[in-house]
């Protein structure tokens, strides 16, 4: 017995010594590389449907409730746990028998990424809802085809390789995951930057661009495809016909019919009960559409077991695909701890990935330019988040997970308040002062800057300029600004804004393009130049204009070009396509050394129309300056939690799935992990509309609290089953 006892003191002795050897040397295995380059592939389409997506579409114009909307587009991920059976099972005519089961699939998902993206880029939701349409069909078929690329790929790593080998394959996966992200974060802002696009001159070629590159992008996952094996694995062959499979398939996508059809019109329904009922509140709203979206999906469960009961397909086949999973995850848990690891799974990364939707809206908010929120989150953000994935790795072979999966929730959801300090970086500012003749307004303008005031159209009929005051709390002398608007009259009218808001322009502004704004009036959109409506013209030297449908046009004039003009003088001219009188304006700027720390950027007024008798909302936004370090703090800590506590997610994950069922059951736990953050990701514009981002940000913390007794509660039951399981073996 004390020789037995030595022998394994001088084991335990032996693995302390060479442990960190052995998980760091884990990270050069072969099998460690084909993840990375498959983890590339995975990375690239996410943020394409998320951050860079929203950056666009906000550049474009479109509202904040409805940019975040857009991440529903991803919830393909979360559903993909319907589908993965079909993955799992069904063999691909000619590709199964050339490459196998995994790379089969893989490549066609990578194919149809290609496609969605192309989709994406051909759409300018600029041009009208018809086009916005479309970018929602390649959205989510981006969704989808990346969700299915991540089923095969998880599927790939699981029976690539051992469990002991598992944590350090995600971790690599995770690696190359976030490099993806950094290309077609950083990459697609910075390329659509370079090609001139801007807030306040949205340019749709920009966009296109940069997202046909990133289609490009993806060959990288399409090579790594052709290249790598398919794993061996001793697989039961249940020699079904193909028939079967065609059927299955057939129940699968009439199954999604009936939730589209039903989901989509159900909703005038859903607005008619809101209209009755007379409902404003929000959360009302959010709970009719969450029925609304639950009923879809029962129904849809309806018409697929109808469809299996009366025959439509092989009810063996169908019960092994979709309830044998299921059955096998109970049945290895038992009811009661099943439940409970679901409901950790669903809530986990609910904390980060909720204040993640509305990340790059937030940071634009802030003024912080795409240059700046590139290098900020999409370089050193993903830097830090592949560290803590790293490290995430290493503690994973080393400590207990569930202690690991605790300081990962800890930490993901308590950075969320360094934001608030981010917010509360930026100086106080004074209300509003809006003078027109002899009346004045106010506005107090929120934590971020933005700012709105009613007025009676009578008051604008009798002007022709509104006298705007700003200032921080700490300023004696308030900044003015002068704003010009249009009347109608039987006449083609045309008129170019303030330039930089003051018609002052610094050396720090000049750094950057700036962006002319305009306005024309009593003109038709079809008697213009439809390439080139309007021009631009600074020394001579012409710049194009992009008007939009209600007669606001605006270009962008690079600073140094300004700052150095001898004229200072812009021209705004008309481009009629048949010859008549021409149409133009000018705008006189001035240097100046001397800058304020804020800036208010107005938005152009309507025509104003003096039979009418309805308000007119005068809106803006003060520009201060927010912490820099600031920025980057919130993002490096933030990342490197959220890497850290991916990683210990991943692992968890894989030790809960069985090798019998390993795409499904995965697809299941992934999906859930991402189901409920994404949902309600998709009201984290309207959230935080109504009650601001430092309320917001409190509120994705203290959802977290919940979260860290889940993980207390889980790790006592499993401690309770594993003894329980070595008690019955003993027996």
């Amino acid at each position: 017995m004390t020789t037995q006892l030595s022998q394994q003191s001088a084991e335990q002795n032996s693995t302390a010594k060479n442990g960190w050897k052995s998980a760091f040397a884990a990270f050069i295995d072969r099998r460690a590389a084909i993840m990375l380059f498959l983890g590339f592939s995975a990375g690239i389409p996410i943020l394409l449907i998320f951050s860079s997506l929203s950056l666009w579409l906000g550049e474009a114009g479109i509202e904040k409730s409805a940019v975040t909307f857009f991440s529903w587009a991803a919830l393909g991920y979360s559903f993909k746990f319907v589908w993965a059976p079909l993955i799992d099972e069904l063999p691909v005519p000619i590709l199964t028998k050339k490459l196998g089961r995994r790379r089969a699939w893989l490549l066609i998902a990578q194919v149809l990424i290609i496609c969605a993206i192309c989709i994406m880029a051909f759409s300018d939701p600029a041009l009208g809802q018809s086009y916005i349409y479309q970018m929602a069909v390649g959205a989510v078929l981006l969704g989808f085809s990346a969700a299915t690329q991540d089923i095969v790929i998880d599927a790939y790593r699981i029976e690539l390789a051992e469990t002991e080998m598992q944590t350090v394959l995600a971790s690599t996966y995770n690696a190359g995951y976030r490099l993806g992200m950094i290309l077609a974060g950083a990459g697609a802002l910075f390329l659509a930057a370079s090609l001139g696009t801007a807030k306040g001159n949205h340019i749709y070629e920009a966009w296109k661009y940069t997202y046909l590159t990133m289609a490009l992008v993806m060959l990288v996952g399409i090579i790594t495809t052709l290249v790598i094996r398919e794993p061996l694995v001793n697989r039961v062959d249940k020699h079904y016909k193909n028939i079967d499979y065609y059927r299955l398939v057939l129940v699968f996508i009439l199954a999604v019919a009936s939730f589209v059809c039903l989901y989509i019109y159900s909703d005038d329904m859903v607005q008619y009960l809101q209209a009755t009922w007379k409902v404003e509140d929000n959360l009302l709203k959010f709970l009719m559409e969450a029925v609304r979206f639950l009923g879809s999906g029962l129904g849809a469960i309806l018409v697929a077991t109808s469809l299996i009961r009366f025959g439509v397909v092989n009810k063996k086949m169908a019960y092994e695909t979709w309830v044998n999973p299921i059955a096998d995850f109970f049945k290895r848990y038992g009811v009661k701890l099943a439940l409970v690891l679901l409901l950790l799974i669903g809530f986990y990364r609910i904390s980060d990935i909720i204040a993640g939707v509305i990340s790059n809206v937030f940071y634009q908010d802030l003024n912080f330019t795409k240059e700046q929120i590139a290098e900020a989150v999409k370089i050193y953000g993903v830097i830090f988040s592949l560290l803590g994935g790293f490290l995430g790795g290493l503690l994973a072979q080393r400590m207990n997970i569930m202690k690991l999966m605790f300081v990962g929730a800890v930490l993901a959801s308590s950075t969320n308040l360094i934001f608030i300090g981010l917010v509360k970086s930026g100086a106080p500012m004074q209300a509003v002062s809006v003078q027109i003749g002899d009346k004045k307004f106010q506005a107090q303008p929120d934590e971020v800057g933005y700012w709105k005031v009613s007025v009676p159209r009578q008051d604008l009929v009798g002007e022709n300029t509104i006298h705007i005051k700003a200032a921080l709390v700490d300023q004696a002398v308030a900044n003015e600004y002068t704003v010009p608007y249009l009347k109608e009259n039987a006449k083609p009218q045309i008129q170019l804004l303030p330039i930089t808001s003051d018609n002052q322009l610094s050396a720090t502004e000049a750094k950057q393009s700036i962006v002319v704004k305009g306005q024309i009036a009593g003109i038709s959109v079809s008697e213009l130049n439809p390439d080139q409506p309007i021009t631009l013209k600074l020394d001579g030297k012409s710049y194009p204009a992009k008007l939009d449908k209600d007669g606001l046009f605006s270009g962008a004039i690079d600073g140094k070009a300004l700052y150095a003009s001898s004229s200072k003088n812009v021209i705004a001219v008309v481009n009629y396509q048949h010859a008549q009188a021409a149409l133009s304006t000018q705008q006189s700027y001035q240097l100046t050394t001397i800058k304020s720390d804020i800036d208010v950027d107005i938005q152009p007024l309507p025509v104003i129309k003096a039979d009418s008798s309805a308000a007119v909302e005068i809106k803006g936004k003060v520009i201060e300056k927010y912490s820099s370090g600031w920025l980057y703090f919130a993002i490096v800590v933030d990342n490197l939690a959220s890497g850290l506590a991916g990683a210990a997610f991943i692992a968890f994950l894989s030790s809960l799935t069985s090798v019998s069922f390993t795409a499904v059951q995965y697809a299941i736990f992934s999906s859930l992990m991402t189901l409920t953050p994404k949902i309600l990701g998709g009201y984290s514009g309207t959230i935080v509309t109504h009650i601001g981002y430092p309320k917001f940000f409190l509120m994705t913390t203290l959802i977290g609290i919940p979260i860290l007794l889940l993980v207390l509660w889980v790790g006592k039951l499993l401690r309770e089953h594993q003894a329980q399981k070595v008690n019955q073996s003993i027996e």
